[in-house]
């Protein structure tokens, strides 16, 4: 009962959200050098970037990005295990949105969980209907492969910076820096901590095709 009060309270708020978003949008173009977007966000909040989710920018809606990206194109994108929720349909849209709207020397990064990840308990965590908390909702399992086909298909080229290869040998290249910092990474998941891949993402950079 308390879950459904609180969900239509939430949505009753959601017109004044959007409202303040938009007038703090108004503010970042102010200021900002760069459009950094962090995309289904959530509690995320980095220096020099601007959080989005789903009741701000709904990345399936082109007139989503019309009302922010009119004057100014997106310079960066940041996208942690976000991607892995959307459809074949909404995976399109969404891509070919962000293309629409970025600049040509955009950067978009993208973390999901890994399907090539050796360990077969990680795998049963982060599959579509897998254990793990919102695996429920999950609609893919990309690999490095899978994730830079579906994105060459619109117009990126992908460059895999963190990921298990089919051999189960885990290459590790990420780093914090301006193309967004990635939480659930070997170097930042407490759960990597003794220095061994328990949780780790794969974390892939995509640029427009020249």
């Amino acid at each position: 009962m308390f879950q459904i009060i609180k969900s239509k309270i939430f949505q009753m708020l959601v017109p004044y959200i959007k409202l303040y978003k938009l007038l703090t949008w108004k503010f970042y173009l102010t200021f900002c050098k760069k459009i950094k977007i962090i995309v289904g966000a959530g509690p995320s909040k980095y220096k020099g970037w601007f959080s989005t989710d789903i009741w701000t920018l709904d990345l399936t809606k082109e007139s989503d990005f019309k009302k922010y990206f009119t004057t100014k194109k997106i310079n960066y994108v940041l996208a942690e295990h976000v991607f892995e929720h959307l459809d074949n349909l909404q995976l399109k849209k969404t891509i070919t949105n962000i293309y629409n709207y970025s600049a040509d020397d955009v950067n978009i990064r993208i973390a999901v969980p890994d399907g090539f990840h050796k360990d077969q308990s990680y795998i049963e965590y982060v599959r579509p209907g897998g254990t793990g908390e919102g695996s429920l909702d999950h609609k893919h399992l990309f690999t490095y492969k899978s994730l830079i086909e579906v994105f060459e298909k619109c117009g990126f080229k992908g460059e895999a910076v963190e990921y298990w290869d089919e051999e189960g040998i885990f290459h590790k290249g990420y780093k914090d820096d301006e193309k967004g910092i990635i939480t659930r990474s070997f170097i930042n998941d407490e759960r990597n901590k003794k220095g061994n891949p328990v949780y780790t993402s794969l974390i892939i950079d995509f640029k427009k095709k020249a």
